[in-house]
């Protein structure tokens, strides 16, 4: 059996360091995909006759003399694609990397962004659901005044006081709220 519970995150800071690893690996995949894609789609092209025959339309036309190329020089074509491509890769991971500069500046101004995660949890299916138990349920509040009487009964000893654990706000947990009146009621009073 699968149980979920819905959990907000809230994410208040991003490590540029990781920012510029990550989205420098990412661009340089995409700037090899474009010379790549390119190298093989101009073979294609050239085994196709496409630039031959452009040629061949534009020197009929009269719009290319008979010595000139419509192409020009290959490697020149490469290489532009190339540093293109080296332009695109360095000036992505750049502005990436800003942009976790700025984000950083402005969540410490306006809290960060709030994400709303599910949590799966895996139960036995033969294992019987939980029921809502109130002596094992413990909220904040209950912590709270449990502190309170632990402090007035160590107050007496003159011991060193040692906080309980708290239960951390941020993880769901199916309790039941008890009020603040019913917990005093279960606490005796001190008659000092």
């Amino acid at each position: 059996m699968v149980r979920v519970n819905r959990v907000r995150r809230i994410i208040r800071k991003v490590d540029p360091w990781t920012v510029l690893k990550v989205s420098f690996v990412f661009n340089f995949i995409i700037s090899l995909t474009i010379v790549l894609g390119f190298s093989i789609l101009w073979v294609l092209l050239v085994n196709a006759g496409v630039p031959q025959g452009l040629e061949e339309i534009a020197r009929r036309l009269a719009l290319l003399d008979d010595n000139a190329s419509l192409v020009g020089n290959v490697e020149v074509l490469f290489s532009s694609v190339l540093f293109f491509a080296t332009v695109y890769l360095l000036t992505q991971t750049a502005i990436t990397t800003l942009g976790a500069f700025f984000y950083n500046l402005i969540s410490d101004l306006v809290g960060g962004i709030e994400v709303i995660v599910l949590e799966e949890s895996y139960t036995d299916p033969n294992q019987k659901p939980r029921e809502k138990n109130k002596e094992n349920t413990e909220t904040a509040m209950m912590s709270f005044s449990k502190t309170i009487g632990k402090f007035r009964k160590e107050k007496n000893t003159k011991d060193s006081f040692i906080p309980p654990e708290m239960p951390r706000p941020d993880v769901p947990r199916d309790i039941e709220e008890e009020t603040l009146t019913e917990t005093f009621k279960n606490y005796p009073k001190d008659d000092t």
